[in-house]
């Protein structure tokens, strides 16, 4: 999703960066984060992984997801009520209750319960519960660190990040179920059974079977 009106960080340059770097400091390490920093570093630019959450919500019974090393990507929460953020990155704690952020989700989310989101500043491995859907974007080895979070018929979407895509394609405790595939400039996904997936440069989706 890209908001109109939202300029991306990535796309500022001159006195506009300046003014970015003195309030919030290094674009991917900075000293605090709010929902200005939010609006330009994630609604500026298109976030394609909202048609895959979508779509997955309108598929699949999911109630209740875990990121872990979410940072401050939210998009999970447009699309599902219960998702828990798991990050040990420092500045970013106060951000998941900011108020200004539940009233942009309110807008945005396509289903009608309240949103719970419950963020954990700590190790991924330090969390414990079980959820129906984990998510593994660039965050380590989460295919095969946390399935703790998982009981028989948990999914996974994983991309190949860190190579956790190949973790859980050889790993006999899930099954492939497909990937998804972009088109028009990613503005529309749709979810591909056949094919040679593991090429593909997109997200996986998986379904835990071990014990």
């Amino acid at each position: 999703m890209k908001e109109k009106g939202y300029t991306s960080v990535f796309d500022l340059d001159g006195k506009e960066l300046e003014n970015f770097i003195e309030k919030y400091g290094d674009i991917h390490e900075p000293r605090h984060v709010d929902f200005d920093y939010y609006k330009m570093y994630y609604l500026g630019k298109y976030d394609p992984m909202i048609h895959i959450f979508n779509l997955l919500s309108q598929t699949y019974d999911i109630k209740k997801v875990v990121y872990p090393g979410s940072f401050i990507h939210i998009s999970p929460s447009f699309s599902f009520e219960d998702v828990t953020y798991i990050d040990v990155y420092d500045n970013i704690e106060t951000f998941f209750t900011e108020p200004d952020i539940m009233k942009y989700l309110n807008l945005h989310k396509i289903y009608k319960h309240e949103t719970k989101m419950t963020f954990f500043h700590k190790s991924y491995t330090d969390v414990t519960g079980v959820f129906d859907l984990v998510i593994s974007s660039n965050a380590g080895s989460i295919s095969l660190d946390c399935k703790h979070f998982m009981e028989k018929g948990t999914l996974l979407l994983a991309n190949n990040g860190h190579s956790d895509a190949d973790n859980a394609f050889e790993d006999d405790d899930y099954i492939y179920l497909g990937y998804f595939k972009f088109s028009g400039n990613k503005e529309h996904v749709s979810f591909i059974i056949e094919g040679e997936g593991k090429k593909s440069n997109t997200y996986y989706l998986f379904k835990y079977i071990g014990e």
